[in-house]
């Protein structure tokens, strides 16, 4: 049996950060000969069942409520169908995303079922926020409460970084190692493209705990005193009508929901990328993405990003605030040559550390697939 079961919230085309680490990782695994299953959120009404590039995706109904933020599955005749069609699947391991989504908990007794083992992926590296205490006291308990059914059916729980390894202790769970995210080393890229001034990229989820709000304040307060700098900002999210109407300058451009690829095409023309999260995260994609193309990065101290980047080695890591992140741009707007360094040790160590040739193989040893 060579099936490898993947369980995730959400799959393309919903974008995010275990939506691209799943799609990656079962793209290495259909390289080294095994079978991916990606089990999924219909959130988008695609086709319930596909094929692509050896790589089988089953899309569970889910409830229209919430869809965008927490998929609840349906449990009806079309979801019966489905989980029945997996069950007539060679499939020897199962991997589950996160410990608070529903389909992790719908995976884990499904491998528990079928007599499978099965291992969780933990993505994060503090508790969910949406910015309201209260409603944030009951979401923390509840996802205590989704930890502590799935704890005993998965047979070992690892993190996308080591910050998300360490979070886990939080809720009595030792990790048995690490998954790191990566990039695929061998991906054609786009062609590296220089243009006069510094320009400066952001791609990600808009909203307030991404730093969207200090990159945007610390980009015109750098406008009063440097010519020649251009800010891009990809993603969708709450705050992008918000952004648009209070930022309406000419050398500030929204390009809202982008594909992967013309990431890494805006990242191909762009200096400097900007990734100042304010809270903790696990290990971002964009950050390694940009050490892929060169592009000297500005982050904050959260979740797994000093495990990517060394201040003042090969980036630069900031307080989370718009003066310092000013500061910061300001530096790399006025010393060429050092961030040219800083982007070139990036992206050796990326390279170096984080393929995921190097993670799958380690995935594969650790779940003892034969």
């Amino acid at each position: 049996m060579n099936g490898i079961a993947i369980f995730s919230g959400y799959y393309y085309p919903h974008v995010g950060g275990i939506e691209t680490y799943t799609d990656r990782l079962a793209h290495q695994l259909v390289k080294m000969g095994y079978h991916p299953i990606l089990i999924s959120a219909n959130y988008a009404n695609k086709p319930k069942r596909e094929e692509k590039n050896g790589i089988t995706i089953l899309r569970l109904p889910i409830y229209s409520l919430f869809k965008n933020r927490y998929p609840i599955p349906r449990k009806n005749r079309e979801y019966k169908k489905l989980m029945a069609e997996l069950d007539t699947m060679d499939i020897c391991r199962v991997i589950v995303n996160t410990r608070f989504h529903l389909t992790s908990h719908i995976g884990a007794n499904y491998a528990k079922k079928r007599g499978i083992p099965a291992y969780l992926i933990e993505h994060g590296s503090k508790y969910v926020t949406l910015d309201h205490p209260l409603i944030d006291f009951f979401a923390n308990r509840y996802e205590d409460f989704l930890t502590w059914k799935i704890k005993k059916k998965v047979k070992g729980f690892y993190g996308v970084s080591q910050a998300c390894s360490d979070w886990l202790i939080q809720f009595g769970i030792q990790a048995k190692g690490t998954w790191y995210n990566s990039i695929n080393t061998d991906q054609m890229l786009p062609q590296k493209k220089y243009h006069d001034g510094t320009r400066y990229f952001f791609a990600g989820r808009l909203i307030r705990q991404k730093g969207v709000d200090n990159i945007l304040e610390a980009f015109m307060k750098l406008r009063k005193t440097e010519d020649n700098i251009y800010l891009t900002i990809a993603g969708d999210g709450p705050k992008l009508n918000e952004y648009q109407k209070k930022y309406q300058d000419t050398h500030i451009t929204f390009l809202g929901r982008i594909s992967s690829d013309e990431v890494l095409e805006e990242l191909a023309q762009s200096d400097v990328f900007l990734y100042p999260p304010l809270w903790p995260e696990g290990l971002p994609s964009s950050i390694l993405e940009a050490g892929m193309m060169e592009c000297m990065t500005i982050g904050t101290d959260q979740g797994g990003i000093k495990e990517i980047i060394k201040n003042r080695e090969n980036g630069l890591i900031v307080e989370p605030t718009s003066e310092d992140l000013y500061q910061a741009m300001k530096e790399m707007k006025r010393d060429q040559s050092l961030r040219e360094v800083f982007a070139q040790r990036l992206k050796q160590t990326v390279y170096e550390k984080f393929s995921w040739e190097h993670t799958a193989k380690q995935i594969i040893k650790d779940m003892e697939v034969k």
